[in-house]
């Protein structure tokens, strides 16, 4: 059984499709896993969707709906668990930007998953930002770039 902690950036994949989406897709597919997201995600990923509806055009009303509704059904039935960021992981969000700079959202969910690795021990980080990546194996998580 695999645990994934799914990045906004690999995640958005799985509802509007671009270079990666295959890759997400193949993870989702594993029957034997549990599928985990920072509840920031959730934000990220709609802020993305209504970018690509009212800014880029590239989503109609009906398609942002539809998937907006995707994306809540698989959080509602548990494809998809959402975990809390606590005030410690703020704390260690402060901590990881104080060694290496990364954006205030991308050390939010790295210390979220490795909260969440302390707690399960072998969570795969999955993302398509390579520096994420790089810096979540530095910390001794396991991961995959989309």
């Amino acid at each position: 059984m695999n645990n994934y902690f799914i990045d906004t950036s690999a995640l958005f994949k799985r509802y509007f499709p671009e270079q990666g989406t295959e890759q997400i897709d193949d993870i989702f597919n594993q029957t034997d896993s549990t599928f985990y997201i920072s509840d920031v995600t959730i934000i990220e990923i709609m802020s993305n969707l209504k970018r690509k509806n009212e800014i880029t055009r590239e989503l109609n009303s009906e398609i942002y709906s539809k998937i907006k509704k995707e994306f809540f059904n698989d959080i509602a039935l548990e494809n998809i668990n959402t975990v809390d960021v606590l005030p410690e992981n703020i704390i260690k969000a402060v901590t990881l930007i104080d060694k290496k700079y990364i954006t205030p959202l991308d050390s939010i969910q790295l210390a979220t998953a490795l909260q969440l690795n302390s707690e399960l021990q072998n969570i795969v980080f999955v993302c398509s930002d390579k520096k994420l990546t790089d810096l979540a194996e530095e910390y001794g998580i396991k991961t995959i770039i989309i």
